[in-house]
């Protein structure tokens, strides 16, 4: 495939696009230039610090457009797959955005429930930790959005999820309903419209990569993010893109 047979473009947001609280250079062009050129824009990320409003208008603050149907998040894969399971109640492990999510699906917090939601949590503790012990130990599920391990700001690379789901499989495996997972990749499916043999998929993580070739879409890594030459040489072929990119303007002069 050439890059100018790609249609619609599904960008992850974190370190691909954006630093937290600014972008990654040459984002808000890339985008404005795929738009004006009547390419078709998407976005999916892992992180559930935000509802998918709060991602559109996020985005739209660091004069990236994008609107509230166009971002697919871990938190939003997770609420739709409880609201299947007649799950109304859950343990979240996570801060508002997450649970935002799940309320919009009638899942109530609850220390009580029998469910436990794993986002990230800035806030993450041992009386947390001991929580979601108790609820698994009786027999409760355990859900994780994400196993990512940094998030980065314009300052530098925080924690992610990652750590905290370490702690707390010691008393759950869990089920993984954020990238790569085939909850997400269904979701993915069922929330676009889109072609797999004209899209492509771009993000900074081999679970990135691991998501679109699964769905069938041609992937891009952007070496930005987790991902380096090294770690692409080592990786399972599921995990290998067919296209790797130093930067986003990079992508801009291929595409247009």
């Amino acid at each position: 495939m050439e890059f100018d047979e790609i249609r619609t473009f599904f960008f992850d947001i974190e370190k691909t696009l954006t630093r937290w609280d600014d972008t990654v250079i040459g984002a808000e062009d890339l985008i404005m230039s795929l738009r004006e050129s009547g390419k078709k824009v998407r976005f999916h990320t892992d992180n559930t610090l935000l509802t998918r409003k709060k991602y559109a208008e996020k985005l739209r603050g660091i004069d990236i457009e994008a609107s509230e149907e166009e971002i697919l998040t871990s938190g939003y894969v997770t609420a739709q797959l409880l609201a299947e399971r007649d799950v109304n109640k859950a343990y979240v492990v996570g801060e508002e955005g997450l649970i935002n999510e799940l309320e919009e699906e009638d899942i109530d917090f609850s220390e009580g429930a029998e469910n436990v939601v794993v986002g990230l949590d800035r806030q993450f503790n041992y009386n947390k930790l001991r929580r979601a012990q108790n609820i698994v130990e009786d027999g409760g599920n355990m859900y994780f959005c994400s196993t990512e391990k940094t998030f980065r700001r314009s300052s530098g690379d925080r924690p992610h999820q990652l750590p905290a789901n370490r702690a707390l499989e010691v008393f759950s495996e869990g089920e993984l309903t954020g990238k790569p997972s085939d909850y997400f990749r269904r979701a993915f499916k069922d929330y676009f419209s889109y072609y797999p043999g004209n899209g492509l998929f771009i993000g900074d993580r081999l679970a990135d990569i691991e998501t679109g070739n699964r769905l069938g879409l041609k992937t891009a890594a952007v070496l930005t993010g987790e991902i380096s030459e090294q770690k692409l040489k080592n990786a399972d072929e599921i995990q290998r893109p067919d296209f790797a990119l130093s930067s986003l303007a990079k992508l801009r002069r291929r595409v247009l």
